[in-house]
């Protein structure tokens, strides 16, 4: 394999291609002059890629085009297990792979949908869309790391940096403010995603991933996500209920209750009007905003 560059003819130095037809090599000095086109893609061997060597011995998988070294696993779900990958090139991509332990229809399913929406021109898309899992890779998953069952169907998604536990992991006490924060931007979420015609259905604290230092907090599990066109009430209801549920359960009896009350007031069909009035209740218990770890008890 080789990849086209400019290279000093006399020491072999890269050059920097400036357009002109004279160079000065910054390592031997040498001028080069009356340089014809076609010594600008001069090729330069490149060596075959072999590996890193801290990748040694661990597990490597194939999935489309790209070898993959697989890494811990995350978790399991209804329908697949979730490991951590890497790609195994000169370019590394950090992935979140999941691989399907049924027929794959869920995972293709999730696909669909996060593809759907990652094309959505709603209100508020041009944020949102960056806090949906991106697709890398998707097909049927082969390797030495593959039990003899065959070939799982699997996609990998990029890795989203910062965003390391979900509120499943979360344990103990916590600062009331981190229940605010979380309802809040689960509530932001629901508010573009039924804007765009479509409702979650899945809303649980393994579906939460949370971002600490940025109070991020995004779906993930869009598995039983569907397209209900111009809306369904009781599939709004039930999602703006689940995701107060999941926020609400982080908080104690030592939290105010008139927090604690709204948290699991009756079900409402309007994420963003129930935004307003967490805000309005936070600001009436806990005063203003600031910043709570989720490690703050």
């Amino acid at each position: 394999m080789s990849i086209e560059a400019l290279a000093c003819p006399h020491c072999t130095a890269p050059i920097a291609p400036d357009g002109w037809k004279s160079a000065v090599c910054a390592y031997c000095r040498s001028v080069l002059v009356g340089l014809p086109r076609a010594w600008w893609a001069r090729p330069v061997p490149v060596p075959p890629w072999s590996g890193r060597s801290a990748d040694a011995g661990a597990p490597r998988v194939r999935l489309g085009e790209r070898a993959w070294v697989l890494g811990a696993r995350l978790g399991v779900g209804a329908h697949s297990e979730v490991f951590r990958a890497r790609r195994d090139a000169r370019l590394p991509l950090g992935a979140v792979l999941k691989v399907a332990t049924d027929d794959g229809e869920a995972l293709r399913r999730e696909l669909r949908v996060i593809r759907r929406l990652r094309q959505s021109a709603a209100r508020g898309s041009d944020h949102f869309v960056r806090r949906l899992p991106a697709p890398v890779a998707s097909g049927a998953l082969r390797g030495d790391a593959i039990s003899a069952g065959g070939a799982p169907f699997a996609v990998a998604y990029r890795a989203r940096p910062g965003f390391t536990r979900t509120l499943a992991d979360v344990r103990g006490a916590v600062d009331p403010r981190v229940a605010v924060w979380v309802g809040k931007r689960l509530l932001e979420q629901l508010t573009w995603l039924h804007g765009a015609g479509f409702a979650h259905r899945a809303i649980a604290a393994e579906h939460v991933l949370v971002h600490e230092r940025d109070h991020g907090a995004t779906l993930i599990g869009w598995s039983e996500a569907r397209w209900l066109g111009g809306g369904d009430p009781a599939s709004h209801r039930a999602d703006v209920a689940a995701a107060l549920e999941v926020a609400g359960a982080l908080l104690d009896r030592r939290a105010p209750r008139a927090l604690r009350r709204f948290f699991h007031a009756a079900g409402s069909t309007d994420a963003w009007a129930r935004h307003a009035a967490l805000v309005r209740v936070s600001a009436e218990t806990l005063g203003a905003p600031r910043h709570a770890p989720l490690n703050a008890s």
